[in-house]
Parts: structure tokens; C-alpha cells; sequence
């Protein structure tokens, strides 16, 4: 059995019950869309990712999650209406979240034979609203290393379903949309911000001696949850937890059972807190023991660097002239910072541009960017420093920027020190 398509009088509602923004929004962000498919020589924009499908269309489900079957398919044609493709036991989801009124469903979605056979389906959709022998966008494409979230004999069923198409790469027509942040969007992001100052501030005050680093984690868990936002197919949880110098230069790791934190620990607390499906990304680190003065320094280079960083942030400057002015203070002081002094952030934690010395993008106004300075001297436990830096968000104004601020970056310490 083909693609049903869903038809008025079947709708439970005129409008989305639970619309995840206005529909004044989604249709700025498809009319955007098409105006930079007409510049990129795009017929039609087919997309598969969660968090394309949800930035064009509104659709949610946590359905995410298993991979045998496609919650979405969002195919947005230069000429003509959207069209959002679902399986059957999704529909009310389609119908209760998203402004469009153009749903397909699958019957009988979890047959295995239905399952490979939704590429093909698509794909008929593509050749119905006459775009089967034109230029078909897909999420590829070098800006942002955007993918496919199925498997390689799903995207090969789907173009061989189209041999008279030509397939081009849709990074420059997805991510000219997605990078501009609406003030909704940045609102959003301000609203997850808010919630890892909680969670830095909990950490500080909530440390006690003999914590270990699952205590920590408990501690970030339990602000997090009290914000409420568990909403749809959202998760909140994507936390870098480092307490322990048994641990000291692992990256992106959770807390772990019966790991700990004594005098010569650090606390390091890279945090992404998800609010109604956009990202924050805040990083503090606390000491644990007493400060000597090298460390207080080491801390003041990150801070300056930050700060020098976002006097560059205003709209036409080159985004690696963003990175060299971060990075000037720790280089001058004779250290080695990372290759990278921050990111885009939004629907997903890294987004672009990425900010880096290779990076020439310019920046454009409602840009947000996770501005970044990290210090990674000699491991502690190898009787070097360790690692210090700092994490905030910048919004990309008309006339230079806005920072969303975390902790006060003078707290270095927890509240209860081992002296």
C-alpha cells in the first residue's frame, strides 16, 4: 500500500494542538528557504534529519530514537506547498504539532517490507509535485557536516527512484536558514542558559568533602529536572562532568560511580542543557583546594580572552578574526590554547560557524555563537596546572553583541574548599 494522503475532513484539528512555535515563524523560515534554494539552483529541498524536519516543519516525537523506522520526511518544493511524509502511527503527532496541512502516512509502518519501502515513497511524492527530473537538495554538503540519518541502502533506493534527477548538496540552503536565529529562537536559547547558571551555582554551593563525582552529577541532574523541560521529544541531559584527576583529560564524559574528589581535584563542568528543543553550552571549572596565584592568573587570560573575543563580534567581521583575537591573550602569555575558540549553537549543540583560524564566513546579525577559551597545561596529576577555561554564549546584534552570561566568572572556587 502507497502513501495515504491525509485529507481535510480526516484533520482532528483546523490548527496544531501543540504548536511548537507560530505559524508566522514556520512560514518566514520556508519562504527564507525558498529564496535560497532560487539562489542555489534548488527545485526541492528533502529533508530527514530531527532537527531539520523540526526547524521546518514543527514535528516531534521521540520516535527519534529507534532507527528502523522514519518518524518524518520534509520535502519543500521552490514551486508549491510543503509536504510532510509520516508513518501511520505518527500521524496525530504531524497533525498536532505542525501548521502544515499537507501530511502523507504510511500504513502499516512497522512491516519490516514497509520500513525499506519508505525511500521509494518519497520519492513518489517528489516526482508528484513535479520536481522528479530537477535539482533535489539532500542534508549533504561541507558547511556543518549535516547527514542523512538512514541507512546507505535507503538514500540509494531513493535516488534510484529518481534517475532523471540531479542531486546537490542542501547545506547552503538548510544552514542560511538555521544559523539566523528569530528572537523566539534566541529566547529560547537565553531560557537554557538561565538553567546551567542554576546548575554552576548548585555545584558550588552543594559541594561537600567526600563528594564523589556521581554526588556532583546528582546535583546538576536534580536543577535540570526541576526546570521542567522534558517537553516532547526533547532530552535535556548532554553534560561533560570531570571531578577527579583519575580522570583529568578525558573528554565528553559523564559522571562516574565511586570516583573521588580530594584536595588536588578540579571541578570541570562543560554543560549543554536543551530548552524546548535549543541548546546552551556553558563551561566552568571550580578548584577544589586552595588558589596559588598562577592558577587565579591562568583563569584571568581565559576570562580576557573571552572579553577581547567579543569586541570582534558585530555583523561583516570575519569569524576567524573572532578566533585570533580570543586566543591573543593565552598565545601571548606563552601558552597553547585549542584549535577552536567556539561555535554556533541552536537546534543542535555544534552548529556553524565554527570559530577557528580557517574560517573567513562573515558574521551576519542573529547569529549565535558559543564563545570558548580553554588553557590545557600539563596534566595536574602529572604535576602540571591542568585545565581552565570558560563558556558563554554571544548573539550577533546589529550593532556588535549581546552576551547571555553564565556564572560570574570570578567564582572559581566551590564554597566549602578543602584547605
Amino acid at each position: 500500500m502507497a502513501l495515504v494522503k491525509l485529507e481535510p475532513k480526516d484533520y482532528i484539528t483546523d490548527v496544531p494542538r501543540f504548536p511548537d512555535f507560530p505559524q508566522a515563524e514556520y512560514q518566514r523560515r520556508i519562504n527564507r528557504a525558498k529564496e535560497l534554494m532560487n539562489q542555489n539552483e534548488v527545485d526541492c529541498l528533502v529533508v530527514w534529519k530531527r532537527e531539520d524536519v523540526r526547524y521546518f516543519f514543527g514535528f516531534q516525537t521521540t520516535h527519534w530514537e529507534i532507527p528502523s523506522i522514519q518518524p518524518a520526511v520534509g520535502i519543500i518544493p521552490l514551486d508549491g506547498e510543503p509536504v510532510l511524509v509520516v508513518p501511520d502511527l505518527l500521524l496525530i503527532n504531524a497533525q498536532a504539532f505542525c501548521w502544515i496541512r499537507n501530511i502523507r502516512f504510511q500504513p502499516r509502518a512497522h512491516e519490516v517490507p514497509k520500513e525499506r519501502a519508505v525511500p521509494k515513497e518519497v520519492a513518489s511524492v517528489v516526482k508528484e509535485i513535479g520536481c522528479g527530473n530537477k535539482n533535489i537538495a539532500l542534508e549533504t554538503g561541507p558547511l556543518g557536516c549535516i547527514w542523512i540519518p538512514r541507512p546507505l541502502c535507503d538514500i540509494e533506493a531513493f535516488k534510484n527512484e529518481l534517475p532523471d534527477a540531479r542531486f546537490v548538496d542542501g547545506d547552503k540552503v538548510i544552514w542560511g536558514c538555521r544559523m539566523i536565529k528569530s528572537p523566539l529562537e534566541i529566547d529560547r536559547i537565553r531560557q537554557a542558559c538561565t538553567v546551567i547558571a542554576r546548575c554552576h551555582s548548585a555545584v558550588v554551593e552543594g559541594y561537600r568533602p567526600g563528594m564523589t563525582e556521581m554526588d556532583i552529577g546528582k546535583i546538576i541532574h536534580g536543577v535540570e529536572v526541576a526546570s521542567g523541560d522534558f517537553r516532547g521529544g526533547d532530552t535535556t541531559i548532554c553534560d561533560h562532568i570531570i571531578c577527579s584527576l583519575e580522570k583529568e583529560g578525558v573528554a565528553d564524559c559523564l559522571a562516574l560511580d565511586d570516583v573521588m574528589i580530594t584536595r588536588n581535584d578540579y571541578i570541570q563542568v562543560d554543560l549543554q542543557h536543551k530548552h524546548k528543543g535549543y541548546w546552551a553550552d556553558i563551561a566552568r571549572i571550580f578548584q577544589i583546594g586552595p588558589i596559588d596565584d598562577q592558577t587565579k592568573r591562568n583563569y584571568e587570560l581565559c576570562a580576557e580572552g573571552l572579553e577581547i573575543g567579543a569586541t570582534m563580534i558585530r555583523p561583516g567581521v570575519r569569524v576567524c578574526d573572532v578566533f585570533h583575537a580570543a586566543q591573543k591573550p593565552v598565545k601571548d602569555a606563552g601558552l597553547a590554547p585549542i584549535e577552536m575558540a567556539g561555535h554556533g549553537i541552536g537546534l543542535d549543540v555544534h552548529e556553524p560557524p565554527s570559530v577557528d583560524a580557517t574560517n573567513e564566513m562573515l558574521l551576519e546579525e542573529g547569529m549565535v555563537m558559543s564563545l570558548e577559551v580553554w588553557i590545557f597545561t600539563s596534566l595536574k596529576r602529572n604535576g602540571g596546572q591542568g585545565v581552565f577555561g570558560f563558556e558563554d554564549q554571544y548573539v550577533v546584534t546589529d550593532k556588535g553583541y549581546e552576551r547571555i552570561e553564565g556564572l560570574d566568572k570570578r567564582i572559581i572556587q566551590v564554597s566549602h574548599p578543602i584547605c
